[in-house]
């Protein structure tokens, strides 16, 4: 089946036709061996269950074999890199987000790769809100009380994040920016170890993706005390945004996506968005990312790097008022 055929699918999957969309063939040229898609973050991550998940359909939906490599480490940038020195010939995908693409922009003096000159856009595949949860012995029942709190003893409460450049360190770091509280920052090596931190009682409080906190949420090993985005989640409907609360405008969402490297033929690029938008589509997968509490995008690929430069002043604006280093 000519790559023509899959632009084709594309646009009617991006007009919201999706029933009309024809499925992927499975004898394509493309791919003939494994496609390697490398995540730059933790395993039991949002990222990696999103990735693994959308591998596993890929893999059914076109007869090809999509593979999930874990290459973590400095808020994305290792895996990033990485990605962005592989042949540019269409196996080998990146999962990329606002950090890597938005964020790690203006958090870094000098960052070792450019994405606008060695990444190609995939696809734009959803978002994800954070929660801010606290451990239960810190005795704090609500924002206002951690407001309170965080106010009466200025740098004593303690946030985890899952890295440098990650929402979670920025979420907090906007939060404190517009609460006038003053917080010490420890990250940790991914989300999950973050979370822990909290239920060991190293930290006060963390934000995180709602979907990677959930258990530890449902177990009630910590307290939600309100959630990220500029609407209630639909997986926590009865938590308040921060907006709600009083920080007006407070809104950190971790979007989300796939990249490849410059110089892939823009062909197997429009052939690898169809197939993820077709992916995201299915009822199946729809009803699993609902409880990640990840809320799906079906669009063009330049989609994705449309909001990375909407959204880079917006960050940078957030860590330059959060006076926020880490190099």
């Amino acid at each position: 089946m000519p790559f023509s055929h899959f632009r084709r699918i594309a646009r009617v999957l991006t007009a919201g036709c999706i029933a009309a969309a024809l499925p992927i063939a499975a004898h394509a040229a493309y791919p003939e061996r494994p496609v390697t898609i490398i995540v730059p973050f933790n395993t039991g991550t949002t990222p990696d269950i999103l990735t693994r998940l959308l591998a596993s359909v890929l893999s059914k939906d076109t007869g090809g074999s999509f593979v999930v490599q874990n290459k973590v480490g400095a808020s994305g940038i290792i895996g990033t890199q990485y990605l962005a020195n592989q042949p540019a010939d269409g196996y080998t995908l990146g999962y990329a987000n606002v950090a890597t693409l938005a964020i790690n922009q203006s958090l870094y003096a000098k960052l070792p790769y450019d994405a606008d000159k060695q990444l190609a856009p995939v696809a734009l595949t959803g978002s994800v809100q954070n929660v801010l949860a606290v451990r239960p012995s810190l005795g704090v029942k609500s924002v206002s009380e951690l407001i309170a709190l965080g106010k009466k003893e200025p740098g004593k409460l303690v946030y985890a994040s899952g890295g440098n450049g990650t929402t979670g360190h920025l979420s907090a770091a906007m939060f404190g920016a517009m609460a006038g509280v003053q917080m010490m920052h420890v990250p940790y090596k991914g989300g999950v170890e973050a979370d822990l931190a909290v239920l060991r009682g190293e930290a006060d409080l963390v934000f995180d993706n709602i979907s990677s906190i959930s258990t530890f949420i449902d177990q009630g090993k910590v307290i939600p005390l309100a959630v990220t985005g500029a609407t209630r989640d639909p997986l926590l409907p009865n938590l308040p945004t921060l907006d709600e609360l009083g920080l007006k405008g407070y809104r950190a969402v971790a979007w989300t996506g796939y990249v490849a490297p410059a110089g892939v033929d823009p062909k197997i690029l429009d052939w690898l968005n169809a197939a993820i938008n077709k992916a995201l589509a299915e009822p199946e997968v729809q009803q699993k990312l609902k409880t990640l509490a990840y809320v799906p995008t079906i669009k063009p690929r330049q989609a994705l790097f449309d909001l990375a430069h909407e959204e880079r002043p917006v960050w940078a604006k957030v860590i330059k008022d959060a006076n926020v280093h880490v190099d």
